[in-house]
């Protein structure tokens, strides 16, 4: 009973409470579900044609590459495939043109991960911030993670206390409204893994969420230790990595639950979401937000509708899939990418993302980090600072989470490495002979 007042009165109230307009976005996106195909791509190029005319008024960067181009954003109510007439944007000309590309409304913070290439920093406006809320609860429902199920997401034990009474209790409401719990992770060690296969005994949700990297070591570790066959969660739904077939079977089979698939980034949010009897490979296109050009194996362009604080028009994500429309909609298939490597520290293994978490949310100060792997040396964690005069302070902080196991070097940004033909970015450079 208290689950269903938690979704039904308490999560509304602080969303009027806090200024938030996220059920009326959600609506709108059901209503677009239940649309002819027809009906549905004309609402999506208008949607388009209004963002375009929307950047060339609005957003300086815009105003001068349509200019440059001779692009008139009218050709796309004839066909969107005027739209290719624009260069694609990469992640570097984001990062180089910022300021051109973000209005002062946009100021809630996402960082891309890094997986893909060099972290970015994106800003979303409160308007954008609902509509990645809103597709976020869409995609639960999908799910069928109604908002009174329980649901409990992978997070990474950081250590933060929150900074106030106040901070702690509003993080509390946030979670309980939302009827949701954190399920906390520190290495894969046995230690950790057993304290974490503790917690989600006790907290039984109905989803679990989180990188599948993490979920799979749990699912290992109940294997490894004969752990009887028991339904820990009813369904598992990755973020921020990509599902592989071996991850899907083990989990499976060892945490007893249905694994469906999302596919989403720092920069849009969530931008698609497997139907609930689909395979997990195959995603449906949230497109009353989105329009992914159709690609066969190679990487996804998108342009998004909703965050006018800082559209991204043509924005390559550096994911590789094929995306094919179908006469229910536009789907993602065979998304590659997104694989964060594990890293032993003094006998230790992390996950790449933990490391991330505990450099940006923890230390701070951090502008970019990569980690080199030897054959008989230790790892070198390789940092770019913020701040130089900050380098001490990251060290001695550094080395009180990890006080072996891990050399610290302070590097500049153009010194990070590059691997492959595609000079691609990762955090982890493995120089091992083998």
């Amino acid at each position: 009973m208290l689950n269903y007042i938690n979704a039904y009165l308490l999560f509304p109230l602080l969303e009027k409470v806090n200024k938030r307009e996220i059920h009326s976005k959600l609506r709108e996106l059901k209503e677009f579900e239940k649309l002819s195909r027809v009906e549905q791509k004309k609402i999506q190029k208008n949607k388009l044609f209004e963002m375009l005319v929307y950047c060339k008024a609005e957003i300086p960067f815009y105003n001068n590459l349509f200019k440059k181009h001779s692009f008139d954003p009218d050709k796309v109510l004839k066909d969107t495939k005027y739209l290719l007439d624009l260069p694609i944007l990469t992640k570097d000309i984001v990062r180089e043109n910022s300021t051109q590309l973000r209005l002062p409304s946009a100021v809630h913070e996402r960082k891309t991960g890094g997986s893909t290439g060099q972290s970015v920093f994106f800003y979303y406006d409160s308007y954008g911030l609902d509509w990645t809320s809103a597709i976020n609860l869409q995609a639960y429902d999908m799910a069928y993670n109604f908002k009174h199920k329980k649901d409990c997401h992978i997070s990474s034990e950081l250590g933060i206390v929150p900074p106030s009474f106040k901070a702690k209790f509003l993080d509390w409401l946030k979670l309980f409204s939302q009827n949701r719990s954190r399920l906390m992770i520190n290495s894969f060690s046995e230690k950790d893994l057993e304290k974490t296969l503790k917690q989600l005994k006790r907290i039984r949700p109905y989803l679990l969420q989180g990188h599948p990297s993490s979920a799979y070591a749990i699912a290992e570790f109940i294997k490894s230790n004969n752990g009887s066959p028991s339904k820990y969660c009813a369904v598992f739904e990755p973020s921020g990595e990509m599902l592989t077939p071996k991850i899907i079977k083990s989990l499976e089979e060892n945490l007893g639950c249905k694994v469906v698939n999302r596919y989403g980034n720092a920069e849009f949010g969530v931008i698609a979401h497997s139907l609930f009897n689909d395979p997990p490979e195959r995603l449906k296109i949230f497109e009353r937000a989105f329009f992914v050009e159709e690609t066969n194996g190679s990487e996804m362009i998108i342009t998004n509708f909703t965050n006018k604080g800082m559209p991204l028009i043509r924005y390559n994500t550096g994911d590789i899939a094929t995306v094919k429309e179908e006469s229910n909609g536009r789907f993602i298939y065979s998304i590659q990418g997104r694989i964060h490597d594990i890293v032993n520290i003094n006998g230790e293994e992390y996950a790449t993302h933990y490391i991330m978490d505990y450099l940006d949310h923890k230390i701070r100060g951090v502008r970019e980090f990569q980690i080199i792997i030897l054959n008989e040396e230790l790892p070198i964690l390789n940092i770019v600072p913020e701040n130089l005069n900050d380098v001490l302070r990251i060290e001695s902080e550094v080395k009180a989470r990890w006080p072996k196991g891990l050399s610290v070097k302070f590097i500049n940004f153009s010194d990070l490495e590059k691997v492959g033909w595609r000079e691609k970015f990762r955090h982890v450079i493995d120089r091992r002979s083998r």
